[in-house]
């Protein structure tokens, strides 16, 4: 079976936003688990429902994030020499079509694998959580539903903590 596949390269927002309802995302697997501090499960569901309208929950940290995605990949294609393909579209699991991803690129990995590519801004206050290559829960359950929904292995996560 493949993957549904739908661009959204020529969405707006709002229509994003309201494709994300079709499903759990990667964003959506800590709040379902019980371990997102930002958000509930009661608020996710009355998101999934539609019972709430389609709004960004956006923040100043949410905003920042988006804006340094860029920097964030071109500084780890620096570091690394791994090329991260951006890819514009949201992938349905083939099976379990309530599942999606929408990763931030897919990079190929010195021996020809594909991998996840999430990038991360991360706050000072929360330095102590990225030391000697932790990942915080909420990021890595949403990197472990992005590898079952993309049918991947591995993934690489890159986080500019505080600014720096």
């Amino acid at each position: 079976m493949k993957n549904i596949m739908i661009p959204t390269k020529d969405l707006t927002r709002e229509e994003w936003l309201e494709l994300r309802r079709n499903g759990i995302g990667g964003s959506d697997a800590s709040v379902v688990m019980g371990k997102n501090p930002w958000r509930s499960i009661q608020q996710l569901w009355e998101d999934k429902t539609g019972k709430t309208p389609v709004q960004e929950n956006s923040n100043e940290y949410t905003y920042w994030g988006n804006v340094m995605e860029g920097i964030i990949r071109k500084e780890f294609m620096n570091r690394t020499g791994l090329k991260v393909r951006q890819k514009h579209f949201m992938m349905f699991h083939p099976q379990f079509s309530f599942m999606f991803a929408d990763v931030d690129g897919i990079v190929t990995d010195e021996q020809g694998e594909k991998c996840i590519f999430e990038a991360k801004t991360v706050s000072q206050y929360r330095e102590d959580e990225w030391n000697n290559g932790k990942v915080p829960t909420e990021y890595m359950m949403q990197v472990q539903h992005y590898l079952s929904v993309c049918n991947m292995q591995k993934a690489y996560i890159a986080a500019l903590i505080g600014g720096n």
